[in-house]
């Protein structure tokens, strides 16, 4: 199985019960493809370098997980659907 880490920002207006939905969602979408939540870890409400969307600070979080096949499409699909996550990505982590 390849290692993935995850890093998105939400909207800072969100709740804590709106951004705890959006964590089960993502990890949701990870577990039921097939793939194994490692560590996840809340950065907490941090200035961004640049507005997006007109907003300067974000909720950073950070996902790691290892799976296989094509869950990482599947996964940006659903990020780049909701309206909460104002920008993610994701990166293979090498093994060495």
């Amino acid at each position: 199985m390849r290692k993935y880490e995850l890093m998105y920002i939400t909207r800072p207006d969100l709740d804590e019960e709106s951004l705890k939905n959006n964590r089960e969602k993502v990890q949701s979408v990870i577990t039921q493809n097939g793939g194994k939540i490692l560590e996840t870890q809340d950065m907490g409400k941090r200035r961004l370098a640049y507005p997006i969307q007109r907003l300067r600070e974000g909720v950073y979080t950070v996902v790691q997980f290892q799976s296989e096949g094509d869950i990482v499409k599947e996964l940006e699909r659903n990020l780049r659907l909701d309206d909460n996550v104002i920008r993610h990505m994701v990166i293979r982590i090498d093994e060495r």
